[in-house]
């Protein structure tokens, strides 16, 4: 039991008159008594700091000893008035707004009416101690106890950015995250649970994120969770072919080559073949490409897909590298497939053009026409006039060019589809020479001009298709949105553009545009509300979300701009780089800002009265970042 009898120095000093020298000579003494200056004696230091507080009232530095001197003596309601005097009279000192924080959340344990101010002085110390890893826990407990939920959450979120290695707290806001439905919460905490020696209901928890995360598009975050789990479960395969994935659908093809060599050397499979194959295509090694497809045409398949897929990508791996004959023989052994049919019919045209063999090519033209009228290529045939289908009157140039120019066409957008944009240049330059190209290949010939860094040239190539088909909505955006972003002709993108918007209201990405362009044009309310409408339209689109940051970022609104350019680097882009050192700069901005107001506050409540024992930059120590498990 706490012996709390006054000490025999304690009685001596009661009576005596003090002076300057005496008053600190008191308060050494009462120091040495406290629990924590290593004495056993707090009601005796209580009583010397009253001693202390008689001559000098206005001293933080004594009231908030003698709260600490009441507190270690059990007495927690008497600690409290002291405590807060001792904040009052000393705004900037750190180390009495800790105290009173930890002095409310002990009283609130016993009676929960005080938990509502408890939240009060921990949230209030938390800014005065940022890095005090005890604050941010309590403060957590506390709303916990007062079911606050999102207050939880951010504080154990807090303390696990602190102490990154400590799981009870990611453990805590996994729980409310969950609750919360709050997506960025969870993500966090899982990627924690799971960065080292994880459990194995984190890492089942961890792949389930990871396949919400494919279902919601956020792709940048699905690689890193399965990249987690990779480096956590080595031989699972199919973790590894989920990373290829990944990849390959965001365009990084040699990177999906290495991830699938890693899949394929665990246990090769159909799925990882075709997939190695797609890679290989879209990185122009087609022999390669058609060798692996065709080991899986002639082994026996027991997956259904591979009866779909894997023959119309061999059957293109064959037309372009230009091998026709082999194409029509490996087609006319193809079983037929209601859902491919009509793709294996267009193959079946080309071939045959590719050959020259006009005859067979009209033939199997004219029956694509009717039974596959749905197919693009065959609706564009269709429009062609009908005596230019017929043979005996295929001896005419313009017959032929008709026929050439489809095919071309044709092969111009299996290059784009493989992102072959020289080759795809070429076959609709090809095109060209032989009829005027449709507002369709022209748009995509701009397209390929913009990949290649010839924005000039796809520029006039945008107003040739201005000039035939001047209120077609999708070439008013594209038109609009490159006069933008190459600082051209600002009003009269915008004018372009609105044009779009108003033909297509619901297409996020018109609606993008004209977000964009009125940005540039430096309204930024108007810009606002447009990006804000198409992040509900395309909440899917990084593009939108970066366009949105930087708007909110030229009206001051910082924080809101850091959390759209987070959410947009939850896909992968070709800029993600670059916006990931814009959001760390955005975030130092912040913080640097959050400081100057934060000690533009403290300033204006000076303490007016000169305290001989008060230290107002103290602070109790932060404590190190050691594992805490």
């Amino acid at each position: 039991m706490l012996d709390v009898r006054p000490s025999f120095l304690a009685l001596l000093l009661v009576a005596a008159p003090l002076g300057a020298e005496d008053v600190r000579a008191l308060m050494l003494q009462a120091r040495a008594l406290q629990l924590r200056g290593g004495g056993a004696d707090p009601a005796a230091a209580a009583g010397l700091y009253r001693r202390v507080l008689v001559e000098m009232p206005q001293s933080a530095e004594a009231h908030l000893r003698l709260s600490e001197s009441l507190q270690e003596a059990q007495d927690l309601d008497g600690a409290v008035a002291p405590a807060r005097r001792a904040v009052e009279l000393a705004p900037l000192n750190a180390e009495a707004q800790a105290h009173l924080a930890l002095l409310q959340f002990q009283r609130a344990q016993k009676d929960e009416a005080i938990l509502p101010e408890a939240v009060k002085e921990l949230r209030a110390a938390t800014l005065r101690l940022p890095q005090d890893a005890e604050l941010w826990a309590r403060l957590g407990e506390t709303c916990e106890q007062l079911k606050d939920g999102e207050g939880a959450l951010k504080a154990w979120t807090r303390l696990g950015r602190m102490r990154p290695s400590f799981t009870p707290a990611w453990e805590r806001v996994l729980i409310h995250a969950r609750a919360g439905q709050d997506y960025e919460g969870k993500r966090e905490a899982l990627l924690a649970l799971n960065a080292h020696h994880p459990e194995d209901r984190h890492l089942r928890l961890l792949e389930e994120l990871a396949r919400e995360q494919i279902k919601m598009g956020y792709l940048a975050h699905a690689e890193e969770s399965f990249l987690l789990l990779a480096k956590n479960l080595p031989q699972e395969r199919g973790l590894w072919e989920n990373i290829s994935l990944v990849r390959i659908q965001t365009a990084r093809y040699a990177e999906a080559l290495e991830t699938l060599a890693k899949a394929e050397a665990l246990q090769s499979s159909p799925s990882i073949t075709f997939h190695t194959a797609r890679a290989l295509m879209n990185l122009g090694h087609f022999p390669e490409a058609e060798r692996r497809l065709q080991g899986i045409l002639d082994a026996p398949q027991e997956e259904d897909w591979t009866a779909d897929g894997v023959p119309m990508l061999y059957a293109e791996s064959l037309l372009l590298q230009g091998k026709a004959k082999t194409l029509l023989a490996f087609l006319q052994t193809r079983k037929p497939r209601p859902r491919t049919d009509g793709e294996a019919q267009v193959f079946k045209v080309q071939a045959e053009v590719s050959l020259n063999d006009w005859e067979s090519a009209l033939a199997s033209l004219k029956e694509g026409i009717t039974r596959f009228p749905k197919v693009p290529f065959f609706q564009q045939a269709a429009k062609l006039p009908p005596s230019h289908l017929e043979y005996r009157f295929f001896s005419r140039k313009e017959a032929r060019s008709d026929l050439e120019q489809l095919h071309l066409e044709g092969m111009a957008g299996l290059w784009q589809e493989f992102q072959r944009w020289d080759k795809c240049l070429e076959a609709l330059e090809k095109a060209r020479k032989l009829a005027p190209l449709s507002v369709d290949s022209l748009i995509m010939q701009s397209q390929a001009y913009d990949q290649l860094g010839r924005h000039a040239e796809s520029l006039a190539v945008l107003r040739q298709a201005q000039v035939q088909e001047p209120t077609n909505p999708l070439v008013q955006n594209n038109l609009g949105y490159l006069l933008l972003e190459q600082g051209q002709q600002l009003e009269e993108a915008a004018s372009l553009i609105e044009a779009s918007a108003k033909a297509t209201p619901d297409s996020g990405s018109v609606v993008d545009s004209l977000g964009w362009a009125q940005f540039k044009l430096g309204r930024m309310a108007e810009a606002e509300a447009t990006l804000r409408r198409a992040t509900e339209l395309s909440p899917y689109s990084p593009e939108i979300r970066r366009h949105l940051g930087e708007v909110l970022v030229k009206q001051g609104k910082l924080a809101e701009a850091a959390e759209q350019w987070e959410r947009a680097l939850a896909f992968i882009f070709p800029e993600r780089a670059e916006l990931e050192k814009r959001l760390g700069d955005l975030r130092v901005r912040i913080a640097k800002e959050q400081a100057q107001k934060l000690d533009g506050v403290t300033a204006k409540s000076p303490n007016p009265n000169a305290d001989p024992f008060a230290d107002p930059k103290a602070a109790i120590p932060a404590e190190d970042d050691e594992d805490d498990e």
